[in-house]
């Protein structure tokens, strides 16, 4: 398992940062519609681990990206590829492959939750995530497990009718 020696910054943890900028790079190639993004990806995934990781992560990480914006009608918030910080929506996506990786059922769900209100949007995002999740951990990538109060320190508290990035304005 990895941990934490140098501070606190995720990007020091391989396993994170790779899942990170991999989320990053795939979704700003969708979103700005430039392949050169997939290029930086695919460099990237290289620099990281050689070809055999980056043949392994990208077929599954794309299944994954576009899972979650077929099923999610609002927008995908994420920071520029080189960002040393994280926001609500990729901290979610992180802690969800780690759930997957670790079997922590109740982050697993309110991960889903929290970023999809639909069921049926839920169980499609839940077999990509296993995928990629198995794929990451098979690579010698294993995400360190997230707490649920870690992850529910970043998600204001909400009905959960609504995902993360449109909110509901109804606190509880």
């Amino acid at each position: 398992m990895a941990s934490i020696t140098h501070g606190n910054d995720i990007f020091e943890l391989t396993a994170e940062r790779v899942a990170l900028t991999s989320f990053r790079s795939t979704l700003a190639g969708y979103d700005l519609g430039d392949p050169s993004c997939w290029d930086d990806l695919w460099s990237t995934l290289v620099s990281e681990g050689g070809v055999d990781l980056a043949c392994r992560i990208s077929g599954s990480l794309h299944y994954f990206v576009r899972t979650l914006r077929a099923a999610r009608p609002q927008k995908i918030n994420y920071f520029p590829v080189s960002c040393k910080r994280a926001c609500t929506d990729e901290c979610l996506m992180l802690s969800l492959l780690s759930a997957c990786q670790h079997g922590t059922a109740e982050t697993l769900d309110f991960c889903l939750k929290t970023l999809l209100s639909a069921e049926d949007g839920q169980r499609h995002l839940y077999k990509a995530a296993e995928m990629l999740s198995k794929e990451l951990k098979a690579a010698g990538l294993t995400l360190l497990p997230v707490p649920m109060d870690v992850i529910k320190s970043l998600v204001p508290a909400t009905c959960h009718h609504c995902a993360a990035a449109k909110g509901c304005g109804k606190i509880h």
